[in-house]
């Protein structure tokens, strides 16, 4: 342990408790602010969107020739390679149909994301601008639970591996978990509010933004049935979380962490089951009047659903290397702002928690290897804009 850590854990123990952190946070989650090279670990995300590249260009067919062009827009893009894997199928497609049409291809995501690295991307060597004089480039700067688009000018909407992020953290009493799946009562009540309003709300902008006969696929994380899990559903990842309290709980009992303040931390997730998705299509007039169900699937991931990285197995190190960067991927910038940061004094505390955090979770997954595997069940929604 190092000799700042060793300072910061006597502190940590002769420290009076901080005062119960701030409840009803209403700050936005910016989706890829200070996460650890997104790009490098966003395998499941490229997973996801890779596997519905068909869908993206049967997309396109149905919807046609649009004059004067094409506009597709991915939501939740973050800034990394899954970005151009959403839009090529689409620019592949639509270059069938309309050899000389206009595309304009606009990535949307919050503020916080990496918009430097993401327009590398798009203008280099492998990116979809390389060769292209019909394609113009854009980029909406917001929350998909608002509107981010001139009503009707959308074809093709798309929303990978980003739906299941809250409009904002809720600060529930939550002792025991920081997992939407697990919590009981209140806490759980309180959120799944939150997840019907802005799964209705992020319906709602899409149904604003589509053109008519436009379409909108959005692919998530998903919930199942099963009785043998607390509230009996089954969530995507639940063993990862589960590692994750349990490291941070050491942390606290080490004195390193407050127990106020992970006792009022939950990840502002929320994986919805099949009748989640469909509820306010069928039950709110307005979005049953906008919008016909083309598809809708909740399956085991067709690579590795049980373990994303279960080649590596046999290789301890290596295994718990890549879970460690997978979760810091997208996991450091909530744990910083809502878990390490009502426990440290300053920032240089905040990024020692942080470095101590994911050394310890490194070596819980190389301790035991496949024990607390990423299951993968992507739920996937076509629509189609009446």
């Amino acid at each position: 342990e190092s000799s700042f850590l060793g300072d910061f854990f006597e502190r940590r123990r002769n420290k009076s408790k901080r005062s119960e952190i701030m409840k009803g946070n209403q700050q936005t989650v910016a989706s890829t602010e200070r996460m650890v090279d997104y790009d490098h670990n966003s395998y499941m995300q490229n997973q996801m969107v890779r596997s519905r590249a068909e869908m993206m260009r049967d997309a396109v067919e149905r919807i046609g020739p649009v004059v004067p062009e094409f506009t597709v827009m991915d939501y939740g893009c973050g800034p990394g390679h899954s970005a151009l894997n959403a839009v090529a199928p689409v620019i592949e497609a639509y270059r069938r149909i309309a050899p000389q049409g206009v595309i304009a291809i606009r990535h949307s995501d919050q503020p916080g994301n990496d918009w430097n690295a993401l327009f590398a991307l798009v203008f280099g060597p492998d990116g979809y601008q390389r060769n292209e004089s019909r394609i113009r480039t854009e980029a909406a700067i917001g929350s998909f639970y608002t509107q981010l688009a001139v009503p009707g000018s959308v074809a093709l909407g798309t929303c990978f591996a980003a739906s299941h992020w809250l409009s904002r953290a809720l600060s529930p009493s939550s002792p025991g978990t920081v997992w939407f799946a697990d919590l009981q009562g209140e806490a759980r009540a309180e959120f799944a509010a939150l997840a019907r309003a802005d799964w209705t709300q992020f319906l709602r902008c899409r149904a604003a933004e589509l053109r008519p006969g436009g379409m909108v696929i959005v692919s998530t994380l998903g919930s199942v049935p099963d009785a043998s899990e607390i509230n009996g559903i089954r969530a995507s990842a639940r063993k990862v979380y589960r590692a994750i309290f349990d490291v941070a709980n050491q942390m606290v009992t080490d004195g390193l962490l407050e127990k106020s303040a992970l006792d009022h931390f939950v990840f502002p997730f929320w994986f919805p089951t099949m009748a989640e998705v469909r509820a306010p299509l069928n039950e709110e007039s307005d979005l049953k009047e906008a919008f016909e169900i083309v598809q809708a699937t909740l399956t085991p991931a067709p690579i590795h659903p049980n373990d994303v990285f279960e080649d590596s197995l046999n290789d301890p190190e290596t295994y718990a290397r890549l879970y460690a960067g997978y979760i810091r991927g997208f996991s450091e910038s909530t744990l910083r702002l809502h878990l390490f940061g009502p426990s440290a004094k300053n920032a240089a505390e905040v990024d020692a928690l942080t470095e101590e955090f994911f050394a310890r979770l490194t070596r819980y997954y190389q301790a035991e290897p496949g024990q607390h595997a990423f299951e993968t069940m992507p739920l996937t929604l076509v629509l189609h804009r009446r």
